[in-house]
């Protein structure tokens, strides 16, 4: 069962705004799919929004400790984007500013 993961600028559940920047944005939306449907949503702040450096990798890590198999994001960072690879997740590109809801159909399709 793949595991998403959308940075987000609001926590609006599925009409959250997915956020222009990945490791930064203010939450995350953990979705666990099945079968083309939404078995769970969880969103989480974001524990690294704020550091000061090193935050792509930081999120990185922290997503994949969670299992987190897919990243919709609309932009990473190239060093967010090395060790989200490391981690073998794999990375779909969406637009900012769409709602969750959306862009889960770019994982869909």
């Amino acid at each position: 069962m793949p595991r998403i993961a959308v940075p987000l600028d609001s926590n609006n559940g599925l009409e959250s705004s997915v956020a222009y920047r990945f490791a930064r944005a203010p939450f995350f939306g953990v979705i666990e799919y099945k079968n083309n449907q939404i078995i769970s949503l969880n969103i989480y702040n974001n524990p690294h929004s704020m550091d000061r450096g090193g935050v792509g990798i930081a999120v990185s890590q922290w997503l994949a400790s969670m299992g987190i198999n897919v990243v919709l994001a609309p932009e990473i960072g190239p060093n967010a984007f090395n060790a989200l690879q490391s981690f073998g997740i794999q990375i779909i590109r969406v637009p900012p500013g769409i709602p969750l809801r959306q862009a889960l159909e770019y994982y869909r399709s």
